[in-house]
């Protein structure tokens, strides 16, 4: 038999979901049937991380919402902008295409409501280019373009009033190959309307490099940095790599410029320190788990002070099955982006059944950080017989609660050690007086300031 090139069947599907959507009546996400997003999220841990101290369950709070009948596509990074919008980048879909059946190689959308309650509107010029059916590109998939270019993308940030967003080249989908590099980071002056090309590659094993959200508005880190994660394949990769860089045009697209984790330095008092490198041949993995990572993404959930890590991985690694029979969803959590990683919940045949790109976009986090909504796409090319099929091929919603672990009360001791030490420190003047003599008592305390404070 005759095996069909994977990535005809993506597209081919993808393109017959979204006709659908663009045929169904549209109504709200909230009013559409909840659907289960996959197994209950549990504890149980089979990964190799040790289990978190600081997150200690999760669990599914509402059911899976449909993504709006106007909206198809898969990936979805989402961020929230320094003016307190919010953005989706979409692959393989997009929102309103003029034709039944069109879609964009890649596409943006501004979304406004609350969730479930979203609404998607197309960001740009919806002709330039234009969206295209699959018989418009004669089934190659490579002659389809977006405002990107003829690339997919995995990456999208903003900083400074400037979208930047990756173009990724393709890979060999018979054999879920490694990728080639990545061939640049395009960036928008104009909120998305119009991209210009960075037109700097970036070397393998790079090629769906996806940025961090920081957990509030625009991408830019406290330190300074914009950070992104990325693997050396799409599907059930091994090896999260670390990367950072200045923001600006000059240097977001610039490989030169980037900085990648090369390993830690351990300090006296036990803690790690990363060390950075300009090589990414020097790159170390931020975190490792053989063939379990497929499109990770990294929100700071800034009310819990942590890190949280999501990715899925399909039960088999071989395709077709890779893509169509069944994944799961793993959640990890971390004080810093470069770990360590520990083990938060997970959930069985999520999507259901096969769930990819999920993420918790830090505008729709609770201001406890303890609830939070995660989107994600699902079943881009069909789903085996026997599993549940209803995840959608669009931004999928659903509701998470998270048990966090109580702050640790004060001993007796040390409830006791605090008015005490703060009376002899009020006390120490008049000590230091009585027992050395004013004149003497001054000098000293005149020596012990800060060079600020004298």
């Amino acid at each position: 038999m005759v095996r069909l090139r994977a990535h005809i069947s993506r597209f081919a599907l993808a393109v017959v979901l979204f006709s659908l959507a663009a045929f169904a009546v549209a109504v709200p996400p909230a009013a559409a049937t909840q659907n289960v997003p996959g197994g209950p999220l549990v504890r149980s841990d089979t990964t190799p991380f040790a289990p978190s101290q600081q997150i200690l369950d999760a669990r599914w709070t509402t059911g899976r919402f449909d993504p709006p009948a106007n909206q198809a596509g898969d990936i979805l990074p989402t961020v929230w902008t320094e003016d307190g919008s919010s953005y989706v980048l979409m692959d393989d879909g997009g929102v309103d295409a003029p034709a039944a059946s069109a879609f964009w190689r890649q596409s943006f959308a501004r979304i406004t409501g609350t969730p479930p309650n979203l609404s998607f509107q197309h960001v740009g010029n919806p002709t330039s280019p234009p969206a295209r059916t699959w018989s418009q590109i004669g089934g190659d998939i490579d002659k389809d373009d977006g405002p990107l270019g003829p690339y997919y993308s995995t990456g999208f940030v903003e900083a400074g009033g400037v979208f930047y967003a990756t173009q990724q080249r393709n890979w060999d989908w018979d054999d879920n190959g490694l990728f080639t590099g990545l061939a640049g980071i395009a960036y928008s002056r104009d909120g998305g309307k119009t991209w210009h090309s960075g037109g700097k590659g970036f070397p393998a094993p790079l090629g769906n490099l996806t940025f961090v959200d920081h957990g509030g508005r625009g991408g830019v880190f406290p330190d300074g940095y914009l950070y992104a994660i990325g693997t050396e394949r799409e599907f059930n990769a091994s090896k999260l790599l670390l990367g950072r860089v200045r923001p600006g045009v000059a240097n977001v697209t610039d490989p030169a410029r980037w900085q990648w984790l090369a390993g830690y330095r351990t300090g006296a008092d036990g803690k790690r320190t990363p060390i950075w490198s300009s090589s990414l041949a020097s790159a170390t993995g931020v975190m490792s788990w053989n063939s379990h990572i497929t499109y990770p993404q990294m929100t700071y959930d800034a009310p819990l002070h942590r890190y949280l890590l999501t990715f899925s991985y399909s039960y088999s690694s071989d395709p077709p099955a890779v893509w169509s029979g069944g994944a799961e969803l793993v959640i990890l959590d971390a004080p810093t982006p470069w770990g360590p990683f520990s083990f938060v919940a997970r959930s069985r045949d999520f999507g259901p059944s096969n769930g990819y790109g999920a993420g918790f976009p830090s505008q729709w986090i609770s201001s406890d950080g303890r609830t939070l909504w995660l989107k994600w796409a699902a079943n881009f090319v069909g789903c085996q017989k026997g599993l549940d099929c209803s995840g959608k091929y669009g931004f999928n919603l659903a509701h998470v609660q998270l048990t966090v672990a109580p702050k640790r009360k004060p001993t007796a001791i040390a409830r006791l050690r605090a008015p005490v030490l703060y009376a002899l420190s009020a006390s120490f003047p008049l000590l230091l007086a009585l027992m050395l003599g004013r004149s003497r008592a001054r000098s000293i305390r005149a020596a012990l300031r800060r060079p600020d404070q004298r």
